[in-house]
């Protein structure tokens, strides 16, 4: 009996220790609960401790109910621990506003306005245009463009020749070349009894006259004036000789030119047979003639006979009616000699 009395209390008093060491150990863990509680509280403002007027603990009043006391029943009913210590602060605290949201709603519209744009933009750009533009009525303008005329619409030939005159004595030849085209030529002469084309363009005098040579290339068309004199109007080549003083008027009456006497040089002018005028500069003529070439000069602002003489005859040969022969390349002078007045022309032979 005395057995089972002490064996009873020893049973009952490892059950008191056991209680003891738990609610020992419960207030340790509620004591640090506390502790991280009042930690995490600091966070809040105007936070006070509470004292609970069960139990006796201090507890901060972001709680509505004690923990302590809510440890304690849900211990010994055997019970888990409901939500109603939590912390007021904490289920009150309201979530910062994202601003993902908002943002991904600003793009989506965006994507669905670009998305749109690309199938329909051209449609809606037409649309809009089109609004905007007045109606177009048909009106009448006057047509402002020039009017041509035949002498407008002439063309410019883009080929030529490298003589445009010839002076040639009976049985002399000359080649005509056309520049600007490598197709074949067509060559005619308007008189060929005064002077004859070859299918080349070798030209030959044949009798004292005037003749056109003309070279076409398709539509196009050039030509060269060739003048044929005789053999006594180009004798004397070579030398002076001075045309005769006495010259006879209609009825028989002769009159001579005076062959002495001076002039005033600069009151000469030279006058070609193609209509050139030269006037003199510091009592000298300046001419320049190509190779091969004969022309005739006359004397104007006196009415002395003139005596014509060539320096050199291997350049260039001079008659006694004024004709001037160009032999080769080169300078002379011819000398025009007027009474005592002798006036000197530079003659430039070119090629």
């Amino acid at each position: 009996m005395l057995r089972r009395k002490a064996r009873g209390g020893v049973v009952c008093c490892k059950k008191r220790m056991n209680f003891l060491e738990m609610q020992l150990t419960r207030r340790v863990e509620m004591s640090m609960m506390y502790y991280v509680n009042l930690r995490s509280a600091t966070e809040v403002s105007d936070m006070s401790l509470i004292k609970c007027p069960k139990c006796g603990e201090m507890f901060s009043d972001s709680y509505k109910t004690c923990p302590f006391c809510e440890e304690d029943e849900a211990y010994y009913s055997g019970k888990a621990r409901k939500g109603r210590g939590r912390r007021t602060a904490e289920s009150s605290r309201r979530r910062a506003p994202s601003i993902l949201g908002p943002v991904a709603v600003v793009v989506l519209i965006l994507l669905v306005v670009l998305v749109v744009w690309l199938i329909f933009g051209d449609r809606i750009k037409e649309a809009i245009e089109g609004s905007e533009k007045p109606p177009v009525t048909d009106v009448d303008t006057p047509d402002d463009s020039p009017v041509t005329t035949p002498d407008d619409t002439a063309v410019t030939p883009t080929i030529s020749l490298n003589r445009t005159v010839l002076v040639l004595s009976v049985g002399d030849k000359e080649s005509l070349k056309v520049n600007g085209t490598e197709e074949t030529v067509a060559w005619s002469s308007s008189d060929p009894t005064v002077a004859s084309v070859t299918s080349s363009g070798d030209v030959t005098a044949l009798t004292k006259g005037n003749a056109v040579i003309t070279a076409a290339v398709g539509e196009e068309s050039v030509a060269c004036t060739v003048t044929v004199k005789s053999e006594d109007d180009t004798s004397g080549d070579s030398g002076t000789t001075t045309k005769p003083n006495d010259t006879t008027k209609p009825g028989g009456t002769t009159t001579t030119k005076p062959s002495t006497g001076s002039v005033d040089v600069s009151k000469l002018t030279l006058e070609s047979e193609y209509g050139t005028t030269i006037k003199p500069n510091d009592g000298t003529f300046d001419i320049s003639l190509p190779a091969g070439l004969s022309c005739s000069f006359t004397v104007k602002g006196t009415d002395m006979t003139a005596a014509w003489s060539s320096a050199d005859s291997s350049i260039a040969t001079v008659s006694s009616d004024g004709t001037v022969k160009t032999v080769s390349r080169g300078e002379t002078t011819l000398t025009i000699k007027l009474g005592s007045t002798e006036v000197k022309c530079l003659l430039r032979v070119t090629k």
